[in-house]
């Protein structure tokens, strides 16, 4: 993915550390294969981005994923909106069933092809700050109005980060498994304590 020149990038202190972390607790490789499959989620976003002719200002990778930000002169209907959202996750997903098709060939595809797989059901979970709670939102503000669809989209996603939060909990706690799921969980729940409103978009009226 080529950023655009005046693209503003932003690292959270945070993302390296966890990085560090998941390579002790894991290993390189899975670390290689989500951070591939991590780009090509956002490729798919920017390419449809481009398409409806958007521009990126702001890239912020945090611990949690990337989030592209849209230039305040992009205006792009509900409809657009929503495809752009949802060109990550199905390019992530479309990608798993490649690399699952070609496992025979190559045992490591397996490896990358869970990486996609796990990558693009994540996102669609209806949790903000994921792309599964972006498209809700711009769904039910289309059907009904902005107001409604913070609403909505709170209480749903609310919902889901609490059970993803008592899932990683209860998976830690019957396996001693990896933390990881637990991290998204927390994460999760503190986007929907504090995020008022979803606004990665500006849609045009």
């Amino acid at each position: 993915m080529r950023l655009d020149k005046k693209t503003e990038v932003i690292v959270s202190p945070l993302t390296p550390v966890v990085l560090a972390l998941f390579v002790a607790l894991s290993s390189p490789v899975l670390l290689g294969a989500l951070l591939a499959a991590a780009l090509i989620h956002e490729w798919g976003h920017w390419v449809v981005l481009r398409h409806f002719g958007g521009r990126i200002s702001r890239v912020t990778i945090t611990p949690f994923g990337a989030e592209m930000t849209v230039a305040d002169t992009t205006r792009l209907s509900y409809g657009a909106e929503i495809l752009v959202t949802l060109a990550g996750p199905a390019v992530n997903l479309l990608l798993a069933l490649c690399l699952g098709l070609a496992g025979g060939r190559w045992e490591g595809a397996y490896v990358f092809a869970g990486a996609q797989l796990v990558l693009g059901v994540f996102n669609l979970i209806p949790a903000r700050p994921l792309d599964g709670a972006r498209a809700l939102w711009l769904l039910t503000a289309w059907l009904t109005e902005p107001f409604t669809a913070d609403r909505v989209t709170a209480a749903v996603g609310g919902v889901f980060a609490a059970a993803l939060l008592v899932g990683g909990l209860a998976l830690m706690g019957r396996t001693g498994g990896s933390p990881f799921l637990l991290l998204g969980a927390v994460g999760l729940m503190m986007s929907a304590f504090r995020e008022k409103g979803l606004v990665k978009f500006t849609p045009a009226r």
